[in-house]
């Protein structure tokens, strides 16, 4: 079962051997492909053999590369991973109008309610008003309660004047954790042969995300409350340290359809159900709720 997210921050080579993937630094780590969920490459000095790339996306493993700056600037993604693929998108093509109405309500309902839930656990008292607003969340919310609803939650989640456009510390991880989290749900959309840039929502024609930033935004809140209550202010960039934990929160729990799975196991299942949409589209989509911080531990 596939459960390691790997971050390499220092000039490292990798390679592939006998279905393992070779990480020479002062060191040589060997760790089997079946076991990689994902991978980030944030220095610049990694080099990585085409066929290691060509293995990873034959497992399905999300690479992330890096900028200059140390941002995910890029992804590696599989395709062609799915036998019916071209049916897969024959059903996407198909979709009502209806269907991504009731399907975009689920997902603005389940975000607002897991935003009131993240000020509950960090005891702040807007969240209440947040879940009267989810009550309120129309077919295909054309009265922008997930707008109404982030310029309340922002500034009660991280102090009056605060927003997303404003250049500090707490908007850089958020940016960095959703950038991850995106990359996590379009790896498992191309897995399951889903088209990502095919959104339910999102129809940007320079966008080839559209359904991963649908599909995404009930998982926000966990990055949400991570950085609220993990990250120091007082540090004035983000940290490698930073950074590996933000990386790593694919790996915390979440509780969806009743039991706990890791957020990238969540979004797994998610991903599941939006495909069974497709073939029956009376079905629902399994959507998360956000419990404390936790993260997996491994046996």
């Amino acid at each position: 079962m596939e459960f390691r997210a790997i971050f390499i921050a220092n000039q490292a080579q990798l390679s592939v051997r006998r279905e393992q993937l070779v990480i020479r630094q002062a060191q040589e780590v060997t760790v089997p492909m079946e076991d990689i969920t994902s991978l980030l490459l944030e220095s610049q000095a990694v080099t990585i053999s085409t066929a290691a790339l060509q293995k990873l996306a034959e497992y399905g493993v999300t690479v992330y590369i890096c900028d200059e700056k140390h941002l995910p600037a890029a992804l590696l993604l599989p395709v062609n991973r799915h036998s019916r693929q071209l049916k897969v998108l024959k059903g996407q093509i198909a979709m009502t109008k209806p269907v991504q109405k009731r399907l975009w309500q689920s997902v603005v309902m389940a975000k607002i309610r897991n935003q009131a839930r993240c000020l509950e656990l960090l005891s702040r008292p807007e969240g209440g008003d947040l879940l009267e607003l989810a009550r309120s969340v129309r077919s295909g919310d054309p009265d922008n309660c997930e707008a109404s609803a982030a310029v309340q939650y922002f500034p009660a989640l991280f102090g009056q004047g605060f927003t997303r456009d404003t250049g500090c510390l707490t908007n850089a991880a958020l940016n960095y954790g959703y950038a991850i989290l995106r990359g996590a749900v379009a790896r498992n959309l191309a897995v399951h042969g889903i088209e990502p840039c095919l959104g339910i929502f999102h129809h940007s024609e320079l966008n080839q995300f559209n359904l991963a930033d649908d599909l995404m935004e009930p998982y926000r809140p966990l990055v949400d409350l991570y950085v609220a209550s993990q990250v120091n202010d007082e540090e004035r960039n983000l940290t490698p340290k930073m950074k590996q934990n933000l990386f790593n929160l694919t790996n915390y729990m979440v509780r969806q359809n009743g039991k706990r799975y890791r957020m990238i196991s969540a979004v797994g299942r998610m991903t599941e159900s939006f495909a069974r949409v497709l073939a029956q589209p009376s079905s629902s989509l399994e959507l998360p709720e956000l419990i404390p911080l936790e993260s997996y531990r491994y046996e």
